[in-house]
């Protein structure tokens, strides 16, 4: 991960990699525009002082006098410290033939065009560099009697010259070096002053901010962008400030009335549930015709009151709290009120029971429903639930109510088998029998399990395992009439000590139609 780099980080280098590239691309353009101009210069000056060494020459017995040719050489050597050779050259037909030289072993390289220029009258001058250093080739003619007799080559050394540019050029790096160090200097200290200290005094303001603390702000008296920016936020924290003052009072006042409506509405769940397991009871011994006015009476009574106080219950509840989850317990309560009425009247003719009205029920969201109703059992019991719902299982044709009492015996069955706690598992599938389709319940619990000589028997009427007060033994038989009553059929799966899983199937609604 490339390391961060500050704001102030980010300034100083993008303005040194600026003033870098700006000033030594400046000092390097100046040094370069002067070691032209002094090329320039000292060429001119070559050129001069050749010229002024040919017109020394006055006549043809002077140019052609070696001895005093010599002795002229040897004085503009010891006058002019720069000028290397000296050479005096005669032209006479194709030939240059040398008259004197400071250097015998020095020629001037003279192209046959140049001494064409020198016919002409013209100066010839180039650069040369050598392992010694460079210098100007110049050859000025000597004009005697109106033609040009001859030329006089003169080397002018640009060692010296070369030197004190070199020298120039690195005081002139040094200085730019300098003056690049101290000015990043000064911008190191107005940047952390101007841009570095507020900066932090934000930051520092926001991680505060984050831990809760919105009393303290930015204090910076300045009238830049900074100032206005930080007097924009002391007033950003203050209305920050006072809306969690109001919403944290709001959400404790909202939590004190949900916490205390949600009691209430699982404390008249849990009620339902026993008014529920103690209808179960009752119906199974409506079935012997003994005592139905009692039951009806006695179940009749709390029911009717818990739809009394149900009702004064949401209409005292504000809306905001009448969702999510005390919503749909609100609505199982009311629903599991409204079947046990039902259920209540069906107990003053068990012997005869009506068949229901048929619909289309989709058996997941039944049995997610029967499993909303016995969550205060499930969770006191210490039992553990799984689902798995298939999304393709066909609806069936059924009456709901009776469907939801079936399974909900064979759930409570299944609770009393784990009274230590446990494993409860609901599955559906769909699966095809003799050619139509079908959907499948599988509930399974990790109790005791059945005995094997017990398992021919659970179907039948008054039979049970149960202690003497738990049970009469017409749950599974109950269950057993309602799933044949809607042309089903019900199974279990169980051997010693390793649970029982009870089977429902029931034929899908284009199969049932």
């Amino acid at each position: 991960m490339r390391p961060r780099l500050s704001v102030r980080s980010k300034l100083i280098l993008s303005s040194l990699l600026l003033l870098v590239t700006v000033s030594f691309a400046f000092t390097a353009a100046s040094l370069h525009l002067s070691e032209r101009w002094v090329e320039t210069d000292l060429r001119r000056r070559a050129i001069t002082f050749a010229r002024e060494v040919a017109a020394t020459i006055g006549d043809r017995r002077e140019f052609e006098n070696t001895r005093l040719l010599d002795l002229e050489i040897e004085r503009i050597r010891e006058a002019r410290a720069n000028v290397q050779n000296i050479d005096f050259l005669a032209f006479g037909g194709p030939w240059v033939r040398l008259l004197a030289s400071s250097d015998p072993a020095w020629r001037p390289p003279l192209t046959l065009h140049q001494v064409r220029e020198l016919e002409r009258g013209r100066v010839v001058a180039q650069l040369v560099a050598k392992p010694e250093g460079r210098s100007w080739e110049v050859v000025a003619p000597i004009l005697l009697e109106g033609a040009v007799a001859g030329a006089v080559a003169v080397e002018f050394s640009l060692v010296e010259a070369d030197r004190l540019a070199a020298q120039i050029r690195w005081t002139a790096l040094g200085i730019t070096g300098a003056s690049i160090l101290v000015v990043v200097l000064l911008m190191g200290l107005v940047v952390h002053r101007v841009v570095d200290r507020p900066i932090r005094q934000f930051l520092r303001a926001i991680e505060r901010a984050e831990r809760g603390d919105l009393s303290t702000g930015v204090a910076l008296s300045r009238n830049d962008e900074f100032g206005r920016l930080a007097n924009h936020f002391n007033q950003m924290l203050e209305l920050l400030a006072q809306a969690s003052e109001e919403l944290e009072e709001r959400v404790r006042q909202a939590t004190a009335e949900l916490a205390e409506r949600y009691a209430e509405v699982r404390r008249l769940n849990e009620l339902l549930f026993q008014a529920q397991r103690r209808l179960r009871h009752a119906e199974r011994l409506a079935l012997m015709g003994r005592t139905v006015g009692m039951i009806a009476h006695e179940v009749g009574t709390p029911i009717h009151s818990i739809a009394g106080h149900l009702e004064l219950l949401r209409q005292e509840l504000p809306p905001e709290v009448l969702q999510g989850a005390p919503e749909r317990r609100l609505a199982i309560v009311r629903s599991q009120l409204l079947r046990v009425g039902e259920t209540i009247e069906q107990l003053q003719d068990l012997t005869r029971r009506p068949a229901g009205e048929h619909t289309a029920v989709g058996l997941n969201s039944l049995l997610s429903e029967v499993l909303d109703l016995v969550s205060p059992g499930v969770a006191a019991a210490r039992v553990s639930v799984e689902t798995d719902l298939a999304r393709d299982l066909p609806p069936v044709a059924g009456d709901p109510q009776q469907l939801q009492q079936a399974f909900l015996n064979v759930i409570v069955n299944a609770l009393d088998a784990m009274p230590a706690g446990g494993h409860l598992r609901v599955a559906t599938r769909p699966e095809r029998r003799d050619g139509r389709q079908w959907a499948q319940v599988r509930i399974s619990d990790t109790g005791p399990g059945i005995r094997p000589d017990h398992l021919k028997q659970i179907f039948d009427p008054f039979f049970t395992t149960k202690e003497l007060g738990k049970g009469v033994g017409l749950g599974l038989f109950i269950t057993q009439q309602m799933v044949r009553e809607h042309d089903g059929a019900i199974e279990v799966e169980s051997s010693g000590g390793q649970g029982t899983t009870f089977v429902l199937a029931f034929p899908g609604v284009e199969a049932a139609g």
